[in-house]
């Protein structure tokens, strides 16, 4: 499906094998160097709970936080080694705050996120709502964001996990990045796919995944123009490594535009490779 010029066609879904290794190429928080090589949350707790166990000065939510900081940190890191720079963050937003580039979360007490069933994310170009236990992904003009509330707490802090793309990565991508995902919430990751003066531009997508899903593929508008969604499609994979290859085609021809890949919630997932084909 394609609007505004460009069209998408799925040429191939093909599993290369079904064995897969969710650490190889992966880095560490450079912020918890610490934590262990991990995609999903939920699996750093233990180490986290083993590090700082619960006292008068460590309380549930900071562990949960902490968790989130190690995966989305690593992930971070990955991304801006590709050249893009993608900014992460995980706290509570009432005492002390949690920021993240341009996004805060609104400062109320986990009374408030309960009883209305959402966090709120404040950015320059307006806010956006996050249900609890749940996430959000936000595109306007020049603000690419995603945001999770993994915990609402049981007094008054809660958790908000915040991410925005301030740069981004542009294709070709030859370097592994784990989707992280917060308490089994997978966040999106976002990539630049250069103009061809070509009517067809081939993307060969190279996923890793812990079982079968279904993954979502967009093509946005550019940096100011995010809100822009010009195809949209979607297809399966099996548990193991894949290759998954595109066709976009434009008129007169293909021009630059952002790609969104986003794996399916409680799933494993990583970006092996993203090729382009002209390569220019």
């Amino acid at each position: 499906m394609g609007v505004l010029g460009f069209r998408l066609e799925l040429r191939e879904v093909r599993l290369k094998r079904p064995e897969f290794d969710l650490k190889r190429g992966l880095v560490r928080s450079p912020l918890l160097p610490w934590a262990p090589v991990e995609i999903d949350s939920s699996r750093v707790l233990p180490a986290i709970a083993r590090e700082a166990p619960l006292g008068p000065d460590i309380v549930q939510w900071m562990h949960v936080a902490a968790s989130d900081v190690a995966v989305f940190d690593a992930m971070s890191a990955k991304y801006n080694e590709c050249g893009g720079k993608l900014a992460s963050s995980s706290g509570d937003p009432y005492i002390p705050g949690v920021r993240a580039g341009d996004l805060r979360g609104e400062s109320v007490s986990g009374y408030v996120v309960r009883e209305r069933g959402y966090g709120t994310v404040i950015t320059p170009v307006g806010s956006f709502n996050v249900p609890v236990r749940g996430k959000t992904t936000f595109a306007m003009r020049d603000i690419l964001a995603w945001a999770a509330l993994p915990d609402p707490g049981t007094w008054v802090q809660w958790v908000l996990t915040l991410l925005q793309w301030l740069e981004l990565a542009k294709a070709p991508i030859r370097e592994r990045i784990g989707f992280a995902s917060s308490q089994g919430l997978v966040a999106p990751n976002f990539f630049s796919i250069p103009a061809t003066p070509a009517p067809v531009r081939t993307l060969r997508i190279g996923l890793t995944s812990d079982k079968s899903q279904t993954v979502v593929i967009r093509g946005r508008g550019t940096k100011g123009s995010y809100h822009n969604v010009l195809f949209e499609d979607s297809f399966k994979v099996e548990a193991g490594e894949s290759e998954v290859i595109y066709n976009v085609f434009g008129v007169p021809f293909v021009g630059d535009f952002t790609l969104e890949i986003a794996p399916s919630d409680n799933t494993q997932t990583i970006l092996d490779y993203l090729e382009i084909f002209p390569p220019f």
